[in-house]
């Protein structure tokens, strides 16, 4: 019954905080996106102090044109290893995704993702995710000010729970960031593992 009376008040009161949650930026669309296997290949670094090395990366996994995946879009990846966020810290990988059996570039790192769930912990990821994409003001859409991490991870969060959409959360937990036009113009897209089938 405490399970039945959570899902019901996610689904009255998330869409409501969801407009509150909105200053300054707004949601253009919102969908579920199920995709075939996939391998993410990226880098685990911090490369604001380096955006030339960061271009670099992207020129390196667009050599790799013969292997896409469908959903070919320059992207700030997040995990936690299939572990709480409390237990975890986060790990930021920038790549794309690629097609499944990819080869790896050297230095580079893969996680994979399958579309069905295998009942284990850790990879393969789901890749099943809600897409959410947002106009406005890049400060407010990355506002962490009063937000569990930021102000599109949150709104892309409550509006899955506001539609009682589970979460696999930790065992295929991850979320992204995707750059339509490249890391250097900011980011306006978000990406969250679900549960839609």
């Amino acid at each position: 019954m405490s399970d039945c009376d959570s899902a019901v008040q996610w689904a009255i009161f998330m869409p409501d905080l969801v407009q509150q949650q909105q200053k300054g930026f707004r949601m253009v669309s919102f969908e579920y996106k199920k995709l075939p296997a996939m391998r993410f290949i990226g880098k685990e670094k911090d490369f604001s102090m380096d955006s030339e090395e960061l271009e670099e990366l992207f020129r390196t996994l667009d050599l790799l044109s013969g292997y896409h995946s469908g959903f070919d879009r320059d992207i700030l990846f997040i995990h936690h290893r299939s572990k709480g966020v409390d237990v975890e810290p986060p790990h930021k990988l920038w790549g794309r995704f690629m097609a499944a059996n990819t080869p790896v570039p050297e230095g580079f790192e893969a996680i994979e993702f399958a579309p069905e769930d295998n009942r284990q912990p850790g990879q393969p990821y789901l890749s099943q995710f809600a897409y959410a994409v947002f106009a406005g003001d890049q400060n407010a859409m990355h506002q962490r000010e009063g937000f569990d991490s930021d102000a599109m991870y949150d709104v892309t969060r409550n509006t899955i729970l506001g539609q009682n959409v589970p979460i696999p959360y930790p065992e295929k937990y991850w979320t992204a960031e995707v750059f339509p036009e490249g890391p250097a113009n900011g980011s306006y897209i978000y990406l969250f593992s679900a549960q839609i089938s």
